[in-house]
């Protein structure tokens, strides 16, 4: 068994019991930074009354010695999650005394996860609770940005699109006629601080970052789209 194999079970478990958007839970999520590579196997964000990420770290199976290096590599989540987790197969759990492993992640507040696979093709348990995190703003709003633009060719556009919808939501009556929303307003939210914007350049490479670039990279990709009316009376506006 490889822990990718894990993956879905535990995709499932912040879909149904975290409530994680399915669009935004998925797996091996870079968090690199400078010279620290940090990967996290499976990733999930919720969004019911606020944006709650959730990272967890896996191995095929949990030994003594492989629970603590899967621990040794939680260990540096906390900084970019609210609540953090491992796991592995429950037969791990069954089999080994992981008492004092687990104990350790009970002091670290990292939850613990267990996947039965010999029930519905895994069934997850959650063993250990986590506690939530306090996560520096930047750092959070890093986290997201990575979530949002994974796997995307057009990485621009859809942190553009990203936050005009969080912008709506929190602006407009959705109830009353078209929600719309000016460009430079959206912009300004993402790009108004200079070290966040030093931040997307790390996430998405080298990219112009002028108001009217983000703009022009946005309208080619959603310009066509029946579900966004851009105003071409406003176009730097």
């Amino acid at each position: 068994m490889h822990e990718k194999e894990l993956y879905p079970a535990v995709e499932k478990f912040l879909k149904t019991r975290k409530s994680c958007l399915p669009e935004y839970v998925g797996t091996e999520l870079s968090l690199k930074r400078g010279k620290t590579s940090l990967r996290a196997d499976v990733f999930g964000v919720s969004n019911q009354d606020e944006q709650i990420i959730y990272l967890c770290e896996g191995k095929k199976e949990l030994k003594r010695r492989s629970f603590g290096k899967v621990v040794g590599e939680a260990i540096e989540l906390p900084k970019y999650a609210d609540y953090v987790y491992v796991f592995g197969p429950t037969e791990s759990f069954e089999k080994e005394d992981l008492e004092d492993q687990i104990n350790k992640c009970e002091r670290l507040g990292i939850g613990i996860l267990s996947v039965n696979f010999n029930e519905n093709a895994g069934v997850v348990k959650e063993l250990l609770e986590a506690r939530r995190n306090s996560v520096e703003k930047q750092d959070k709003k890093e986290v997201l940005l990575r979530v949002f633009v994974k796997d995307s060719d057009k990485p621009i556009s859809e942190i553009i699109f990203q936050t005009a919808f969080e912008y709506v939501k929190l602006n407009c009556d959705i109830g009353e006629g078209m929600p719309c929303v000016r460009f430079i307003d959206v912009y300004n939210r993402i790009f108004g601080d200079e070290d966040f914007k030093e931040r997307v350049r790390s996430v998405i490479g080298p990219h112009t970052l002028e108001p009217v670039d983000v703009r022009a990279e946005f309208q080619r990709r959603y310009g066509k789209s029946p579900y966004i009316w851009i105003d071409k009376r406003y176009l730097f506006s």
